[in-house]
């Protein structure tokens, strides 16, 4: 197997500059010419080098590892898919900057969960820690800052670095296309205590949405679910037998927003031609879906990116701010006019 002393000698450079230029963080006070970075990169290719990270950690005080934290799919199963989407986001832009990312799935209720991480931290195993917002305000966001570890939040945070979608807009917009289409009477399914899932944005969205449109957003009813597709068909039956005058519903994430329609359905209530059904995450479901669900694109493939490049960003002490999203209004088939009454 090659060593580094090998590179140094087929590229005719000191040890030093060879482990210099083949550094995942490269030492600043130094530059070298592009002939000599290429002659090394060259012979480091040529031989197969392969850098000994345990080495390399001793040399820079770094392991180029960042930890993950996200919980157990089977602890939060209705945002499942989403946490799935931003991790292979992570590894992504974690292999394309030289980084690897350890995941650490500790149960959400579990009164030991912290231990794993603690381990991690105390070993000095990890450069940085990326939070699911499950765990933004949660003792293991505590133990982390204990350590003084670089640490930055995915989705609504206090008190940290963060990278979320603007749900803000994303209630604005889901009114305002509802209302473009001739809806007033609308009901809304959402989530009770739901500042980490975005919902309280939403709704302040939405509201605000209202108010430019001359309708009163405390008059919508409202029912809260849990996420699921069964708690957005119970809401929307709720709602519906007892408010028949609805005829849009906004769901504030996709899969109670499919539990509605098929409430809705039961009820003999076509979608989109007697009620209209906007939901939000555009899920991978939502556009195979019958009808094509209309909804909120958080970007969630580009949240990985922009993580991984604030907590570089932070290891390299340059200045690193919190990132709030753009979302975009997918309009598909479950939203149409109100039926002529």
């Amino acid at each position: 197997m090659a060593t580094l002393q090998d590179v140094a000698r087929r590229a005719n450079v000191s040890l030093s500059t060879a482990s210099r230029i083949l550094a995942e963080v490269p030492d600043k006070r130094f530059s070298y010419s592009e002939a000599t970075r290429e002659r090394v990169l060259r012979a480091s290719l040529e031989l197969g080098y392969k850098p000994n990270l345990a080495a390399r950690a001793l040399a820079s005080g770094r392991t180029n590892i960042l930890a993950a934290v996200f919980p157990r799919v089977y602890d939060t199963p209705f945002t499942a898919l989403a946490s799935l989407q931003i991790l292979a986001s992570l590894e992504e832009a974690c292999s394309r900057r030289g980084y690897h990312l350890l995941i650490s799935s500790p149960a959400l209720d579990a009164p030991d969960a912290e231990a794993g991480l603690r381990n991690l931290l105390d070993g000095r195993y990890v450069d940085a820690v990326i939070f699911d917002r499950h765990f933004a305000s949660d003792p293991i966001a505590s133990l982390v800052r204990a350590y003084n570890v670089p640490m930055l939040a995915l989705g609504y945070a206090e008190d940290a670095c963060f990278v979320r979608s603007d749900g803000f807009t994303s209630g604005r917009l889901l009114l305002q296309h509802l209302v473009s289409l001739g809806h007033r009477n609308i009901g809304v399914i959402a989530v009770a205590d739901g500042v980490h899932l975005g919902v309280d944005e939403c709704l302040k969205g939405l509201q605000a949405a209202a108010v430019e449109c001359g309708l009163d957003a405390g008059a919508f009813p409202r029912l809260d679910g849990t996420l699921s597709r069964q708690s957005g068909y119970e809401a929307a039956l709720g709602l519906l037998q007892e408010h028949p005058e609805l005829t849009a519903l906004i769901a504030l994430n996709d899969r109670m927003a499919m539990g509605a329609i098929q409430a809705a359905h039961e009820l003999g209530r076509r979608v989109p031609d007697d009620l209209s059904v906007v939901g939000h995450n555009n899920l991978p479901q939502a556009a195979e879906f019958s009808p094509g669900l209309t909804t909120i694109n958080q970007r969630l493939e580009q949240w990985g990116e922009i993580a991984v490049d604030i907590v570089v960003r932070m290891l390299n002490r340059e200045p690193a701010n919190s990132v709030i999203l753009p979302v975009e209004l997918i309009v598909r088939e479950s939203s149409g006019p109100p039926p002529e009454r």
